[in-house]
């Protein structure tokens, strides 16, 4: 509706941007829904006029039906967003029996076109800065973790940190009161078991807010269905509580604790269903009733609003993407909803949402390609702002009961933040030691899970059809990369290290890089070099010397990474509007040039000089430089999950529990292996390496493994 030159709109206090269908006002983003941005757009351009219902249907609705109660509820949408400015002024009025008018002036920005060159930045420094706020330990969170088998529990759980394999271990974070420590060393325990199994897999640790109950989901071994159990936090007692045909999981509670909301699933038979259990004083259930049917492959989260009678949860398949969620809210007596949050679709979504005790702001966790971020708004969507953003997993964010700090746990650098609200200060302590994957603080008491997974390097050979483990540890191996004489791998157990395996033989190598984290990287064989890549920086390495050749910072977040000759990479970089478009880095003159303007999440150059792309819906497109055109190769849509490899004419691609090969010439796919080859496990990711036209796989894969929950008593 607006020209493509256009790239932003001023009015009143606000900044409206056209890329990201967003509004900015004193700092506080407001993402808007499709329908929303298409009639801010019509009253922008037809401002300080009356425009008619008629004219909104023909123009907007695109003489589509619609009733006036679409109309009221869509313009009343856009009235609320539009006063949650600190100004509040009123710039949408309606004229009895004529229609709405758009009062006010109107300011168009429209793009220039610049060459693009080198945007080498300080973005590294501002993180510097940034971390100079992580001084003071706090002890107040819990995280939960779980990790289902094969393709039917996997795509269950949030599939973000799967995308770019790092790390991916699932956390669950939540907290009832918070607890400075005094003293700068790591917080150590010492723990009680209060799980009564053996050989079971906890995970999914829900307090309840009276902070006298906890329900865990535990695995029942025999039947491999995951039931709710309750442990009383006084006595220890066990006692199941909710154990159905399908995997059960807790996902909320009611404020009296007398009822809790949990989630069944089944993908295999597309059951995904959210009921509400009352519990007598005995803790046994005495009425089950169901909420809705939620059409997810996702465990969900939620919290309840008794005071308006809804459920604010979260609802994938928002944008017709189904791991993207945003944030709704519904009115448990009429059924009716709205979307609190509007993510941009190149986010896999908002998830883990929480309220303030005060019922006066909601927090969530909106992931993102190798990023978590911290946002938190009205319980209508309204002045919705970011607080925080790491490369780290937070898989959940809790409010302390005072309502003004906010705190959250990151698994992998085994790290407690609170965040405070009114001074805008960041703290942290670290926890040791790190066997626990789930701490929940409730009242003084410190419950947690031990781990229950962890990944492991596997090589599959497709002449033996058989799979060789490579490495057995506690620790996490990830971002394989195969190399012309076998293939590299990291682990980040108190530093990030560099394995080699060659002829056989594994070996751990002296590392000169100088990386806090890594997303991951491409080996090119010709020169023996690596491009590894964190953030905005991307290091050249050559691991058979041990050297960093060279480094580069990016002005952007580097989404992904590939080479395109012995001079040139390929990069995609988030845009300032959230856009990812795919550019050519020259080594040697260090100038960037964007070369596809399409949104993108991973690239690859074919042999043919050619890109293979894959957008955000999953679609694979094949771009020819020379000739600037683009056709679409093959679609994946219907995977939540999608991993892939270009090499030798042939797309290899991974949904998480199967590998399959797919010819470019013939069109055809054959599988390898499927989610019965390797039990409870999950690929995370691959390389390939090619011999004779045999094909080894280079296997991350998440396992499963028995744990325990645990009361945790701080050292003195």
């Amino acid at each position: 509706m607006l020209d493509a030159n256009i790239t932003q709109v001023k009015f009143a206090d606000w900044l409206l941007l056209t890329r990201s269908c967003s509004l900015v006002s004193d700092g506080t983003t407001q993402e808007l829904t499709p329908l929303n941005y298409k009639i801010l757009c019509y009253f922008v351009l037809n401002p300080n006029r009356i425009v008619s219902r008629d004219e909104f249907i023909s123009s907007v609705w695109e003489n589509h039906y619609v009733d006036d109660n679409a109309i009221n509820k869509a313009i009343s949408d856009l009235r609320r967003i539009l006063k949650s400015s600190d100004s509040a002024q009123i710039l949408i009025k309606t004229h009895y029996k004529k229609g709405y008018s758009f009062v006010g002036d109107v300011e168009f920005v429209r793009e220039i076109k610049v060459e693009d060159t080198d945007k080498r930045s300080s973005q590294a420094s501002e993180e510097n800065v940034q971390q100079d706020h992580h001084i003071e330990p706090i002890l107040n969170s819990y995280e939960q973790e779980k990790s289902v088998s094969a393709q039917k529990k996997f795509s269950q759980i949030f599939s973000t940190k799967f995308f770019l394999s790092i790390l991916a271990i699932f956390i669950f974070v939540s907290a009832g009161s918070y607890w400075f420590a005094k003293e700068p060393s790591p917080i150590q325990f010492e723990s009680k078991k209060l799980s009564i199994s053996d050989d079971s897999i906890y995970f999914s640790l829900s307090p309840s807010p009276s902070n006298e109950k906890l329900a865990v989901t535990k695995e029942n071994v025999k039947t491999g269905i995951d039931e709710i159990f309750l442990i009383d936090l006084d006595t220890h007692k066990n006692t199941k509580i909710i154990s159905e045909q399908h995997d059960s999981y807790p996902i909320g509670w009611a404020s009296n604790s007398n009822s809790i909301y949990y989630q069944i699933i089944n993908n295999a038979l597309k059951v995904c269903e959210i009921w509400r259990a009352d519990f007598k004083v005995s803790n046994e259930v005495s009425f089950k009733e169901k909420v809705l049917d939620c059409n997810s492959q996702y465990i969900l989260s939620m919290v309840t609003d008794e005071q308006h009678n809804r459920i604010i949860y979260t609802k994938f398949g928002y944008r017709n993407v189904s791991s993207l969620s945003a944030l709704v809210a519904r009115d448990l007596e009429t059924g009716e909803e709205f979307q609190v949050t509007s993510p941009n679709i190149d986010s896999y979504g908002d998830r883990f949402v929480s309220l303030s005790p005060n019922k006066e702001k909601i927090a969530f966790v909106r992931r993102q390609t190798g990023i978590s971020q911290i946002h938190i708004a009205n319980p209508d969507g309204s002045m919705q702002r970011k607080v925080h953003e790491t490369n780290e997993s937070i898989n959940r964010v809790e409010w302390d009961e005072g309502s003004q700090i906010l705190l959250w746990y990151e698994a992998r650098s085994r790290q407690l933040f609170s965040y405070d609200m009114n001074l805008a200060s960041l703290k942290k302590t670290s926890v040791s030691p790190n066997n626990y994957s789930n701490i929940v603080v409730s009242s003084d008491t410190f419950i947690a899970t031990t781990k229950s997974s962890d990944a492991d390097i596997y090589i599959y050979s497709t002449d033996a059809k058989t799979f060789k483990q490579v490495t057995d540890t506690k620790n996490n191996e990830f971002s394989p990369i195969s190399s012309e004489k076998g293939f590299y791998f990291f682990t980040n157990n108190e530093g990030l290290m560099l394995n080699s395996y060659s002829n056989g033989e594994l070996t751990v190598l002296p590392s000169a890089l100088n990386m806090d984290s890594l997303v991951g990287g491409e080996f090119n064989k010709s020169d023996g070099l690596m491009a590894l890549y964190q953030r905005n920086k991307i290091v050249l390495y050559k691991p058979d010397d041990n050297e960093v050749v060279d480094s580069f910072v990016i002005e952007n977040r580097i989404v992904h990474l590939a080479w395109l000759n012995k001079t040139k990479l390929l990069l995609i970089l988030e845009g300032s509007q959230s856009e990812q478009h795919i550019w050519t880095l020259d080594l040697e003159s260090e100038k960037l040039q964007k070369i596809i303007h399409n949104d993108a999440r991973r690239v690859f150059k074919t042999s043919a000089n050619k890109i293979i792309y894959q957008d955000f819906y999953n679609n694979l497109h094949l771009f020819d430089p020379t000739e600037g055109t683009s056709q679409l190769l093959v679609s994946l849509k219907g995977h939540p999950y999608i991993n892939w490899r270009y090499l030798d004419n042939h797309i290899y691609y991974t949904t998480g529990s199967d590998l399959i090969k797919y010819s470019l010439e013939t069109q055809k796919e054959t599988v390898f292996f499927n989610e019965n080859s390797v039990s409870d496990s999950f690929i995370l990711e691959f390389s390939v390496i090619k011999n004779k036209g045999l094909e080894k796989f280079i296997l991350q894969i998440h396992r499963l493994r028995s744990n325990d929950v645990v009361l945790l008593e701080r050292f003195k």
